[in-house]
């Protein structure tokens, strides 16, 4: 197909408006970040991951690279692999209902503002039937008036778990009772997961992908 003149100068000016948007774009990252993983380190190759990160690079190494949400902690490939063997076990393999579960992953990623696995988990949570204001609640910092029991626990459990550092006599025995006393330490343990996760994404300055949203301020 042959373009006009003038089709031909809307193309220049549309590729370089695209050019000139992408070149901005990236410029708004900070200068010590990789333009690629968008965070302090490069994601590693999966030929650099030894026979310890095995798991790790058959379940996150897409395209000859280690990405997702343990690309750093996998720098150390005994570490990324117990931590996917965390989450199996915590998460995968816990006592928790789906909701509860999703949600607790949610308050975890609130607390570490890890946007990656937020980004993931809240269409995870809405498909577990999880209210979108419930989900809003969390991701605003709000208060929990007028939520159900079981939502306004998990909330307010991670809540102190994670950004008070000390749960409540009345906060543990409302999750020990809705969810036993097992049921609690899953708890902590999924929370704890995506958690630690979320610790490797702060120190490396981990951002969200072009054109995904990222956890806004809260106080």
């Amino acid at each position: 197909m042959t373009l006009s003149s003038s089709s031909q100068k809307w193309a220049a000016i549309l590729f370089a408006a695209s050019v000139s948007f992408t070149a901005y774009a990236q410029s708004r990252l900070p200068s010590d970040l990789d333009p690629q993983s968008r965070a302090r380190l490069p994601y590693l190759k999966s030929s650099d991951v030894d026979a310890k990160g095995k798991k790790v690079v058959d379940t996150f190494g897409k395209g000859g690279t280690v990405t997702g949400p343990l690309a750093f902690a996998t720098y150390n490939p005994a570490v990324g692999q117990a931590l996917l063997d965390l989450h199996d076990a915590a998460v995968t393999g816990g006592t928790l209902d789906a909701h509860t579960r999703e949600l607790a992953i949610l308050v975890a990623c609130r607390a570490t503002n890890y946007n990656l696995e937020w980004n993931g988990h809240e269409a995870s949570g809405l498909k577990a039937g999880i209210d979108a204001k419930v989900i809003d609640v969390v991701r605003l910092n709000r208060p929990l008036t007028g939520l159900n029991e079981k939502d306004a626990a998990v909330i307010r459990f991670g809540r102190q778990l994670l950004n008070d550092k000390k749960v409540d006599s009345a906060t543990f025995a409302k999750v020990v009772e809705l969810w036993g006393k097992r049921g609690a330490m899953d708890m902590v343990a999924a929370m704890n997961t995506y958690a630690v996760s979320g610790f490797f994404a702060i120190a490396v300055d981990e951002h969200s992908a072009a054109g995904k949203p990222e956890l806004p301020a809260v106080k």
